[in-house]
């Protein structure tokens, strides 16, 4: 005898038998609905995911996840070829801070600017790999960051010492202010009027009355006038702790304030003071120190070859 199933009739609030009739029919129903969701399901699988239900969106992004793995090698690859470039960029930053008289990045402080405290990332990815290889390219990048900071930090310090310098270059004596015969040196002699020995604090360059007298470097004149044994002089301050002094002159060109650049024609000379001959008295100060003139003669250049340096330098930076 087969089991009996009812179910509650709300209008007559009784229990009233499912005929069999409805019980087979509800089944069919539910038979129909799984077995065409498994056709659909397997007619998707065979076809390609034609109804996308997942198989082509997953195959999708395993080939992302493929593409990104590769570009993320690429792109560690590159930032490998930029560190060796950073890497020599740091190497020459020492040559060239040495050239201008820059004491090398300290190590300690290279180290600090650059290496830091190590970095850690995480993106949570599933795939170690992929997670692997993007925190590895921050890390770098970051690090590539902070070394390019830090050089062009230094780039910037040796390109205002280049500045320093250039302006610096200009003011240093570094020519003859005239062309004549050394008739004495820097250092102690005896006096040839005086007779008694004393420290001689510059050269005296033999030439005829009204020579012209040129600066030697760029600077401002501090001093016009007569001065004991020096008789009529000029002097010059060119910054930087140079002082130059020009004696025994006859005529002075320029005035006192007056700011002059080397190879400018500053007076004639002469033998105002205590002289035995006409003679330029040429001195070289240095922070107060008298320093021997000789020394500033570079390359032994004279005003007339200085003149003609600067005209050729011209000329090569006009395109002549």
């Amino acid at each position: 005898m087969g089991r009996k199933v009812f179910y509650i009739d709300t209008e007559n609030l009784s229990l009233s038998e499912v005929r069999n009739i409805q019980l087979k029919f509800l089944l069919l129903i539910f038979l129909i609905i799984v077995f065409s969701l498994g056709f659909l399901f397997v007619l998707n699988y065979f076809t390609g995911d034609i109804l996308g239900f997942g198989k082509a969106r997953a195959e999708k992004l395993q080939r992302e996840n493929n593409l990104l793995k590769e570009q993320l090698r690429i792109l560690k690859e590159k930032f490998q070829r930029i560190e060796n470039i950073v890497a020599k960029l740091l190497e020459q930053d020492r040559e060239l801070r040495l050239a201008v008289d820059l004491k090398p990045i300290d190590e300690d402080i290279k180290k600090v600017a650059v290496g830091g405290v190590e970095e850690k990332y995480e993106f949570n990815f599933s795939d170690e790999e992929v997670e692997k290889l993007l925190a590895e390219s921050f890390a770098k990048l970051n690090k590539l960051e902070r070394e390019v900071r830090l050089q062009q930090k230094s780039y910037e310090e040796i390109y205002k010492q280049y500045k320093l310098n250039q302006e610096k270059f200009r003011h240093i004596p570094a020519i003859l202010p005239l062309k004549g015969g050394l008739a004495s040196k820097f250092g102690y002699r005896r006096h040839p009027i005086l007779g008694i020995w004393a420290m001689h604090e510059g050269v005296d360059l033999v030439v005829d009355v009204g020579t012209p007298v040129y600066a030697t470097g760029d600077g401002i004149v501090s001093y016009v006038g007569y001065r004991g044994r020096y008789g009529l002089l000029v002097e010059i301050n060119h910054g930087f702790g140079y002082v130059t002094i020009y004696a025994h002159l006859s005529k002075a060109l320029v005035r006192e304030g007056q700011k002059v650049k080397r190879g400018d024609k500053i007076g004639l000379s002469g033998a105002t003071g205590l002289v035995t001959a006409p003679h330029l008295h040429y001195e070289v100060w240095k922070d107060g120190i008298p320093q021997n003139p000789l020394n500033y003669f570079f390359e032994e250049v004279d005003p007339s070859r200085y003149k003609e340096l600067v005209q050729e330098l011209n000329n090569k930076n006009n395109g002549g």
